[in-house]
């Protein structure tokens, strides 16, 4: 029995950490909690829709995803049009220079370069320099997009995907979750447990543990170990591994006093 409960340890936190990845560009997110996200005033005719309602949409899908995580202190403030940005025909690199610092920047493109072809539907690239960090999420407004035949609540959830590489994450092995690599045909009704853990690991609340000290031990989500960042594997682990001594020092306890009771 005690080495089944051991064998049950090991299975359940070596399965953690392997919930979710980080951005392979960063391996970060943003030095602040609280990231403004701007809409360039690019033609999003292609897509389906107006950069108007494409406010609209990014403001949605914050608003269903991001910003309601209990354990996450990070919010996304939509704060409108740039009508001074204008990224059509910018590859991400270039639409990266004209983002402003520390913020995320949403657009839209029609060039057949951005985008190899109709399916890929979006996509999002984030880059840091010290404490300093930009991204750009790009939907694909070419006149062979895909996007005008998805139902707003897929657009929506498309967005909430790049959106989440545009912050710091990577994507998740877990066809449930959010950022699994693919969100195309299916409704996202809410986050899944490692999308979660990802944005809790990024952006964290100060709290009474942290204060204590007890921030060691960390969240049960870790990071997936495809990533240099393996930290979150071995808090995983020393959780583990502070269980299996209390489960030794009991069970020892417990012979002991069976044997006194003989």
């Amino acid at each position: 029995m005690y080495y089944s409960i051991l064998l049950f340890v090991f299975v359940l936190f070596g399965q953690q950490a392997f919930g979710f990845s980080l951005n392979n560009n960063t391996g970060k997110g943003f030095s602040s909690n609280e990231i403004d996200v701007y809409i360039a005033d690019t033609d999003c005719s292609g897509a389906g829709f107006t950069t108007e309602r494409y406010k609209a949409l990014v403001s949605s899908a914050v608003k269903r995803f991001w910003n309601n995580v209990p354990t996450s202190a990070l919010f996304l403030d939509v704060k409108g049009i740039r009508s001074d940005i204008d990224i059509d025909g910018d590859d991400h690199d270039a639409a990266l220079n004209k983002v402003p610092r520390n913020s995320i920047l949403a657009g839209c493109n029609d060039s057949a370069d951005q985008f190899s072809n109709a399916s890929i539907l979006g996509s999002a690239k984030m880059k840091c320099s010290g404490s300093t960090c930009y991204a750009v999420l790009i939907l694909n407004a070419h006149p062979n997009s895909s996007l005008p035949d998805k139902d707003e609540g897929v657009i929506e959830d498309i967005i909430a995907h790049e959106l989440g590489h545009a912050f710091g994450l990577g994507h998740s092995k877990l066809k449930p979750s959010l950022m699994y690599y693919s969100v195309s045909g299916k409704f996202q009704k809410w986050l899944g447990q490692d999308d979660i853990d990802g944005v809790t690991y990024l952006y964290p609340h100060d709290s009474e543990a942290d204060i204590l000290g007890m921030s060691l031990l960390g969240n049960c989500g870790s990071i997936n170990m495809d990533d240099d960042n393996q930290h979150g594997f071995f808090k995983s682990m020393l959780i583990g591994l502070i269980l299996i001594l209390l489960l030794g020092f009991f069970r020892k306890l417990f012979i002991r006093n069976l044997r006194g009771s003989l």
